[in-house]
């Protein structure tokens, strides 16, 4: 999944003045902007997790390195709390963004005009709701792992599990991961699919009204 840097531009009070006026055109020029800045921001987002993800290892054994018997996971202190905690916070950041994505597609959707190009605004839309609602799924699922992850480091607090016990929590944690992975293997190819609709339709928007 390709990383691009870019920034959320939430619904401004000028747009909701346009969709008041009845501007139909530029309240979907607007609304259609809005999702190609917000979705490389899902992406980053996305990104910042999985990379997260894959240091929890090395912070794990760093912490052993320090601390043996990992004591101080009884108090959810360690690197791999600090993973943890980043991740929540990239999690709650995914959520609004999300939302973000949501609202443009409702909006989209609602749009009544027989000028706009509508069938490309049907294949945006059908897109972007897909891709929402598996993020969700995912943003549902990451949230129970975390809590699942913070409860393993507690429970290994002091080292007294046997080595089949730790192993039998290490898989339940990692089973859990396989399963969101699915689901990002499910996004890529739709996010980078939408963005030739995108243009398409950004394209047609800007040329509905030359000539009048």
């Amino acid at each position: 999944m390709k990383k691009i840097a870019a920034k959320v531009f939430l619904i401004s009070a000028g747009f909701l003045f346009l969709g008041a006026c009845g501007n139909t055109k530029k309240s979907a020029e607007s609304t259609v902007q809005e999702v190609q800045d917000t979705l490389p921001v899902v992406v980053q987002q996305l990104n910042d997790i999985q990379a997260l993800e894959n240091s929890l290892q090395s912070d794990w054994e760093a912490d052993i390195q320090e601390d043996y018997k990992m004591t101080t996971y009884a108090k959810k202190t360690g690197k791999v709390f600090t993973n943890i905690q980043e991740r929540q916070q990239l999690l709650k950041s995914m959520q609004k963004s999300l939302k973000v994505l949501a609202d443009d597609a409702t909006r989209l959707s609602n749009l009544k005009d027989k000028n706009l190009p509508s069938a490309e605004i049907q294949i945006v839309v059908s897109n972007l709701q897909s891709i929402v609602s598996k993020l969700k799924n995912y943003s549902e699922m990451s949230q129970k792992q975390l809590e699942k992850e913070a409860e393993f480091f507690v429970s290994i607090s002091g080292g007294n599990q046997t080595n089949d016990e730790l192993r039998s929590l290490i898989i339940e944690v990692n089973n859990s991961a396989n399963e969101r992975q699915q689901i990002i293997e499910e996004i890529n190819s739709p996010i980078s699919e939408l963005d030739r609709p995108i243009r398409i339709l950004k394209a047609r928007l800007a040329n509905n009204g030359k000539g009048e």
